[in-house]
């Protein structure tokens, strides 16, 4: 108890001197904070970034190859090799893939529904077009079918219905597909037959017989401003408003046999491109295509969030640098005032352990002070320079999928990241508590480490004899 009450009467004695270490111990602690925030909240930014966000990989022609490897058609024309579904789902088993989007499309035959532009290609095919007989793609002799009236387009993640998120098209009534055998249809389609949500339909593949009936359920009705018919036809199977919308594991639980599927693959890492590169090519990807990875998309994205943490980081390393070499001249100079003090003490019989507690009581007093307002500026300023560092960052248009957020079933999209925004969400990390924590520590070490040097070396009657 006397240590700590003659610790709190020299605080007043020698107010000055700790006045001005408290001033550097504020605005050092202060620097740290807003450094320490910036730095935590950079990392976890861009852990969630790569999280979020892949390097894409696509499957190019090489024309030169094409030629060379392949035969012409019957036209003349070379036509790209096929990449199956099997390969599609083999080649998202690769260990360098994050995340990969599967969208299946499967065209089918509803005879409870009128669909729109429904009968058109029978009376084609009725009319002698292309030899007057409909058939499935996967086998030419096989009997006549009947047309499909509608098509069902099943995404692995809704982010990936680009209509939605351009402003095309837009929920009406309901909600998106969620769970498997759930479907959304156009507000034409359902005004046509009368649908509401709940109703349910089943469905019947035109080009596999041998795949069973789909029952699905509707969840949501939405709104179609696209172009009908796109192509110019005037079929059911090609009228945009005819288009069911589920999921893609509805489709994949449901029957992979007939099913026509297309990926899209994101890496942990562009550099991991090779090693992607060579799973697929030991998985049948023709030599005709490249595989091309949009490294500069990815690095766009995250850029700026790291340059955040650089920044950070440096600033926090030269506040440290400068602040406890401050620190230290300013202890120095103190204790050289403090000496004789130090001596008689000493030379009372008190020992070196505790007056050397008596100096960190009155530093963790004055540090104590100190982080109570150096903490609460520290906060208020980290926000504010977040902004300012990102401000000189370009703005980053967001051109890859933020799966796994769900954007369609919360937002409209903006079709911007975080930092595209200039703007992130600066607030504590347990990394950050722990290194301001460590950092005070030392820093109270700094401000004793004089003094406690000249307790340790010099012999309290040297000292007398100095003073005299």
């Amino acid at each position: 108890m006397y240590l700590f009450g003659n610790a709190m009467k020299n605080l007043v004695r020698n107010r000055g001197r700790y006045l001005l270490i408290g001033a550097v111990l504020t605005a050092l602690l202060a620097a740290v904070t807003v450094s320490a925030m910036l730095h935590g909240t950079a990392s976890r930014l861009i852990d969630t970034y790569t999280d979020r966000f892949g390097a894409s990989v696509s499957f190019t022609t090489d024309l030169r190859k094409l030629i060379t490897l392949t035969e012409p058609d019957e036209n003349g024309q070379f036509q790209d090799p096929e990449i199956t579904s099997e390969q599609y789902l083999a080649f998202s088993q690769s260990d360098a893939v994050k995340n990969t989007l599967f969208q299946g499309t499967r065209q089918v035959y509803c005879d409870t529904l009128q669909t729109l532009d429904q009968g058109n290609e029978e009376a084609f095919y009725e009319a002698g077009g292309w030899g007057g007989v409909f058939q499935g793609a996967s086998d030419a002799d096989a009997p006549q079918r009947q047309a499909p009236n509608a098509i069902v387009l099943g995404y692995s993640d809704p982010d990936m219905m680009e209509d939605f998120i351009a402003g095309h098209r837009q929920l009406d009534e309901g909600q998106f597909f969620s769970a498997p055998g759930e479907v959304m249809v156009s507000r034409d389609l359902a005004d046509r037959n009368g649908l509401q949500l709940g109703d349910r339909f089943t469905l019947q593949d035109v080009n596999s017989p041998e795949v069973p009936p789909l029952t699905l359920t509707v969840c949501g009705i939405y709104l179609d401003g696209t172009a009908a018919q796109a192509d110019g036809q005037d079929w059911a199977v090609t009228n945009r408003r005819n288009e069911l919308l589920t999921s893609f594991e509805t489709l994949s639980q449901h029957s992979m046999a007939g099913l026509w599927l297309t990926a899209s693959y994101y890496l942990k890492s562009p550099d991991l491109a090779p090693k992607f590169e060579q799973y697929v090519r030991a998985h049948g990807l023709s030599p005709v295509y490249n595989v091309t990875v949009d490294a500069a998309g990815y690095n766009r994205i995250v850029k700026p969030v790291q340059s955040l943490e650089h920044l950070s980081g440096a600033f926090l390393l030269v506040v440290l640098l400068a602040g406890g070499l401050v620190l230290i001249l300013l202890s120095m100079l103190g204790v050289r005032e403090r000496k004789y003090e130090i001596g008689v003490l000493r030379a009372m019989g008190m020992p070196k352990i505790q007056v050397a507690l008596g100096l960190l009581s009155e530093s963790f007093a004055v540090l104590v002070l100190c982080l109570a307002i150096g903490l609460p500026l520290g906060n208020g300023i980290a926000q504010p320079a977040a902004d300012a560092i990102l401000a000189e960052q370009e703005p980053v248009e967001d051109t890859q999928p933020n799966y796994g957020d769900g954007v369609l079933l919360s937002t409209e999209g903006s079709g911007q990241t975080p930092a595209g925004n200039q703007h992130v969400d600066v607030r504590w990390t347990v990394e950050g508590i722990g290194l301001l924590a460590a950092v005070s520590l030392g820093l109270g070490l700094i401000t004793n480490a004089a003094g406690i040097w000249y307790i340790t070396r010099w012999e309290p009657m040297r000292i007398l004899a100095e003073r005299s």
